[in-house]
């Protein structure tokens, strides 16, 4: 039985487009170089299917949390974002700075204990990282798949 009130959700590849062959040589290797990232992904679509449901659920009175491996020295770029396309949330959580060399499931796993600490309930996650996605579920939160994320 859902006793949560809290909707977590990914930004790249769940709520913006997001090409994983196009932003590889940017942030899909050891080495994180943000800038080029945030200057492609400025424009990047929205998924409206996945937008549509985040503003459904926080009609339905969800508390929404954006959590996301960009890192929080770019925090401005996923505001700007965010509120460019009308996407709601109560809460942004970000990778921590000297982060970078850290996989995006420990991230999240992390940010998931300041999300709590913070008071919020977390019981569904969208996202789209097989590996994120399988985290989450380990960590006993039901996981929406949005996307192929074999990446």
């Amino acid at each position: 039985m859902n006793t949560g009130d809290t909707v977590i959700v990914d930004v790249d590849g769940t709520l913006a487009q997001f090409d994983p062959a196009a932003v590889n040589q940017w942030v899909l290797k050891s080495e994180k170089q943000w800038d080029p990232f945030f200057e492609f992904m400025r424009d990047a679509a929205v998924i409206q299917p996945v937008s549509s449901l985040v503003k459904m659920l926080k009609a339905q009175e969800q508390k929404i949390v954006i959590c996301s491996g960009r890192p929080d020295s770019h925090r401005r770029h996923t505001l700007e974002w965010l509120d460019r396309h009308e996407i709601p949330y109560d809460g942004v959580y970000l990778r921590a700075v000297g982060d970078d060399q850290v996989d995006d499931e420990a991230v999240k796993q992390k940010l998931l204990e300041q999300i709590r600490a913070d008071g919020f309930s977390p019981w569904l996650v969208l996202d789209d990282r097989d590996a994120v996605v399988a985290r989450w579920r380990e960590l006993g939160l039901t996981c929406l798949q949005c996307a192929p994320g074999g990446f």
